[in-house]
């Protein structure tokens, strides 16, 4: 009985301690390939962010210009582009640019440093609302860098004749006091003012109240180099010309023939969003 006992014991004893390392005993890890199902998925969600960046569906962008009938400061340019395909995008917009004749020059005469523009009667402001196409002749590569399109637009435009004012020194013939007023520059060539001073160009919204509104039409073709940007930001360069056409003969200058076509080369610099 009591080796019955004994050999009871050595078989518990050996049962609890295989039973311990068992469960002591690391577990076998089982790796399992992807499915295919499970790596198209990785690889879309992989392509998604560079995909949007390089095909953007379209873009909203401002624009300062400046051109060959113009100072420094040419105007402003707003436009909307749609892609309808990876070549070929439409697009609205609306310039607002200022055109000088080239005839124009500054007078040799000056009053403490203030100039002005000799014979001149109106200044020109047209508002060019368009639609065009856009063609892509050379795309943005994958890696980074410039893309080379190619864009036609036409619509209507409004000229804004505005009348030149400039600033003169006035002695009043009956009280023989002199005074500074803003008038437009016809005024100093009919003797509406006598015996008055130029003393410089007003400032130049001074005639906007006064101003002529003629209709007209006009035709733009253009380069467009898109630059290389981050994310979704839009910067390029527009290089192109512009024909403007008048229902009837704009006054620049004085004694001068009267256009109603004007040709303008410009150059834009625009910045916006890509999306």
């Amino acid at each position: 009985m009591k080796k019955l006992i004994e050999v009871l014991f050595i078989f518990c004893c050996t049962s609890t301690v295989v039973w311990a390392q068992r469960k002591s005993a690391p577990k076998e890890t089982i790796i399992q390939a992807p499915s295919s199902s499970n790596r198209s998925k990785v690889i879309s969600k992989n392509n998604d962010g560079p995909s949007k960046n390089l095909n953007p569906t379209g873009t909203l962008a401002l624009g300062i210009s400046t051109s060959t009938s113009s100072g420094i400061f040419g105007g402003l340019t707003a436009k909307k582009v749609w892609m309808n395909n990876n070549k070929i995008q439409s697009l609205i917009g609306v310039d607002l640019s200022i055109i000088k004749d080239y005839r124009e020059f500054d007078s040799p005469y000056s009053y403490n440093g203030r100039g002005y523009t000799e014979g001149k009667l109106n200044q020109l402001i047209v508002i060019r609302p368009e639609y065009g196409r856009q063609w892509t002749l050379f795309k943005k590569p994958s890696e980074g860098g410039a893309a080379l399109k190619g864009l036609i637009a036409t619509g209507p435009n409004i000229g804004m004749q505005m009348p030149y004012h400039v600033d003169i020194s006035y002695v009043n013939p009956g009280s023989g006091k002199s005074s500074i007023l803003s008038i437009p520059m016809s005024q100093t060539y009919d003797n509406t003012y006598q015996r008055t001073t130029i003393l410089g160009e007003s400032s130049f919204f001074k005639g906007a109240s006064e101003s002529i509104y003629v209709p007209g039409w006009h035709l733009k073709g253009a380069f467009n180099v898109e630059l290389d940007s981050f994310k979704q930001n839009y910067l390029a360069l527009e290089m192109g010309f512009i024909v403007d056409y008048f229902s009837k003969p704009i006054e620049m200058l004085n004694q001068t023939p009267q256009r109603s076509v004007y040709t303008t080369g410009y150059l834009t610099f625009f910045f916006g969003k890509s999306k």
